[in-house]
């Protein structure tokens, strides 16, 4: 986030970077200043945004089809809204299908090096995550907890896939 304002007082950038701003530019501001900073963020960041568009063939699990450059998930052919914090773990999710990220490599790939999300922020995102994609989010099939491991999402919702990995987790363990 890049704050443009007509406050440009040393205080006043203090007060809009400390909450988590990536960048303040005073107005007035040359164009071309604001396309660099623009382009230093991510560079700042370490990469792209996890909710970035991405260029990339869609990707199908069960009744849901993820249109990744559009960032919009399908069931059949009625468009589920989504926030981005929900397109991001999706997206986390669908590229890593059938491995068991832990918490804190989920946070990092949604966060980055950021020490500000608390761990339990994990556990909303999730919750609205499986209020979307699941039949009964109390019961998932897509995204499964390994307890004392992580998640793991199963992209056919089968509970054979599922035994399948913990036998592999339990013979590394």
């Amino acid at each position: 986030m890049i704050l443009l304002t007509a406050r440009a007082e040393p205080i006043d950038r203090v007060i809009g970077l400390e909450p988590g701003a990536d960048d303040y530019l005073g107005k007035p501001f040359e164009p071309s200043e604001l396309v660099a900073r623009i382009r230093t963020v991510p560079r700042r960041r370490g990469s792209t945004a996890p909710a970035a568009p991405k260029q990339r063939a869609s990707y199908r699990f069960g009744p849901f089809d993820v249109n990744f450059p559009a960032r919009e998930l399908y069931r059949d052919a009625t468009r589920i809204a989504l926030r981005s914090s929900e397109f991001a773990l999706l997206k986390v999710f669908v590229t890593h299908p059938m491995s068991v990220p832990t918490r804190a490599q989920l946070l990092e790939k949604l966060h980055g090096n950021s020490e500000a999300h608390c761990n339990r922020s994990l556990d909303v995102s999730i919750w609205r995550l499986r209020r979307l994609i699941e039949v009964d989010p109390s019961e998932p099939r897509y995204v499964r907890t390994v307890w004392a491991r992580g998640y793991v999402f199963v992209p056919h919702g089968e509970i054979s896939e599922i035994g399948t990995l913990a036998r592999g987790l339990a013979s590394r363990a």
